[in-house]
């Protein structure tokens, strides 16, 4: 039993020369915390490695669909092609673009 193990941040961290001078010249060039510099840089590297996880899904093919009268992305489901909003089936529609894109 007891608790789960949690991430816990501390005030101090380590950090190495060069880096720690760089932070200090940069917060007075910039008239800025270093705290405020640091936050910065950990929310774009945060940003950079969604936007990487983003391009990782894969994305459906997109398709007329009959049901929603709109151009849609499509889901496969077990083997078939599904309409991400209305659930429609567009198997043999989604198979045949897919055929015949392939050289």
């Amino acid at each position: 039993m007891g608790r789960k193990p949690e991430f816990k941040a501390t005030k101090s961290f380590t950090m190495g020369l060069r880096e720690l001078a760089w932070l200090k010249e940069y917060s007075e060039r910039k008239n800025e915390k270093a705290s405020a510099i640091v936050n910065k840089l950990i929310r774009k590297a945060m940003l950079e490695d969604n936007t990487e996880e983003q391009k990782k899904v894969a994305r459906g093919p997109t398709a007329f669909c009959t049901a929603c009268m709109k151009r849609r992305e499509f889901e496969q489901v077990k083997d078939n092609w599904l309409c991400f909003d209305c659930g429609e089936d567009k198997t043999e529609v989604i198979q045949y673009h897919l055929e015949r894109s392939q050289p």
